[in-house]
């Protein structure tokens, strides 16, 4: 992890230069604006990718939650945006999520992304011999299967941690659903303090059955017997006393998600005149494990956005360290921004659950933005032309649905708009 290291000194380093080569002129373009970007194909090409649903879906929910804002009471703000989440939204973006993972394995399903469904929000229409073929040959992607749903809420939560860090949305538009998905991550993980069953019984016809059943006992219960008879819904009685002493961890672990101040209504606080932080934790599991996150947030005057992490992940026999760093939204000139991310990571060999060796890898992330269509007199303020690249090696990285060696780009656009 030397490298990490290095990076990391490299990018602080060039902290200040970067803020000082930046006009004024260029941060006062949006100084009062918020930008809502849409990601219209990314890779692999295929609709949709987690990280396009769920950039475009927290767009789409940042100008509905702006128009109820404006036009409607707080009492009606609270019960309208509840009722979405719970009957529409949060569903819809957590089996997004899951049928992200057998989008890129080319395995066809069907969403029931709603809580009034039969089984209040479920991925069908995929046969029993299929999941486990998938389960036989390809063990990383099955386990990723059972944990996407999560993934894609916890990095719905981290996004909009970031816009509020950096006051780039007001924290009244993203409270309610903030909080209701922080809580939804969690409430996965407590049912097992009360050791409660969500799943039914099994439907006679497999195709009507969802996927996985129950994301974490089916998650932790596979982790620890990949071999054994295949089948789908796993109860809590199923659970073997290891797999249950492993499940109290990962309840105990999901409370991390509540440590930040967001959760209690603060976005951010002052280091200095010209300098606003903010930090946080989170904690979910992952294809080979679980890890935990600190995160920190910097924002240096209108001119330097900087998002850091460091990263502990820990399957069966050791920890591993991970970290990234990011640099969002660095007006170039007064039409082109660029964002960078570059990510590093240990990680277990083969994404093993019961690997003790490691192996080293990392990704970076370029997004360009051109704008154009500019118009200060119109609601519309600026049009962008979007363009992003990824490169990773063999890895598992978040958001991210390709989990070997993978080079991709995606296009979009983005809304410019007053605050």
């Amino acid at each position: 992890m030397r490298r990490l290291f290095v990076y990391l000194g490299l990018f602080f380093s060039s902290f200040q230069f970067l803020a000082g080569q930046q006009n004024d002129s260029l941060v006062n373009f949006l100084g009062q604006k918020s930008i809502y970007p849409i990601i219209i194909e990314d890779a692999p090409a295929r609709l949709f990718t987690m990280r396009q649903f769920d950039e475009s879906y927290l767009s789409s929910f940042r100008l509905f939650s702006k128009m109820l804002n404006t036009g409607f009471s707080p009492t009606v703000n609270l019960i309208v945006k509840t009722a979405s989440f719970f009957f529409a939204f949060g569903p819809l973006t957590h089996e997004e999520g899951h049928r992200s993972i057998l989008i890129e394995k080319n395995i066809g399903s069907i969403s029931q992304p709603f809580f009034l469904s039969r089984r209040g929000g479920y991925i069908e229409g995929v046969t029993d011999s299929t999941l486990k073929d998938l389960r036989d040959k390809d063990f990383p992607d099955y386990m990723r299967l059972y944990g996407a749903g999560l993934e894609s809420d916890y990095m719905l939560t981290h996004r909009e941690e970031s816009l509020l860090a950096f006051e780039d949305e007001p924290y009244k538009n993203l409270a309610i659903e903030y909080i209701l998905r922080k809580f939804s991550i969690m409430q996965y993980y407590l049912i097992g303090a009360i050791k409660y069953d969500i799943d039914g019984a099994e439907e006679s016809n497999e195709l009507k059955r969802d996927i996985v059943g129950n994301d974490v006992y089916g998650q932790i219960r596979h982790m620890h017997r990949p071999t054994m008879p295949f089948y789908r819904y796993t109860r809590y009685r199923d659970l073997t006393p290891q797999e249950v002493g492993y499940l109290k961890k990962m309840e105990l672990r999901s409370l991390f998600n509540l440590i930040n101040l967001n959760i209690v209504g603060i976005p951010n606080f002052n280091v200095s005149d010209n300098l606003k932080a903010n930090i946080g934790m989170g904690h979910i599991m992952c294809p080979f494990g679980d890890f935990i996150d600190e995160n920190l947030w910097l924002k240096y005057m209108d001119k330097l956005k900087v998002e850091a992490y460091v990263r502990e992940f820990q399957n069966n026999s050791r920890w591993f360290l991970g970290g990234g760093l990011g640099i969002k939204d660095f007006l170039v000139t007064r039409k082109f921004m660029t964002s960078i991310n570059v990510h590093l990571w240990n990680q277990p060999a083969y994404l093993n659950f019961n690997e003790n060796t490691s192996q080293f890898g990392g990704a970076v992330e370029i997004t360009g933005r051109y704008f154009f269509l500019t118009n200060q007199k119109t609601k519309l303020k600026a049009l962008s032309a979007d363009m992003g690249l990824i490169w990773k090696t063999n890895g598992y990285l978040p958001e991210e649905i390709v989990l070997k060696r993978h080079f991709g780009f995606r296009l979009g656009t983005s809304f410019v708009l007053d605050k």
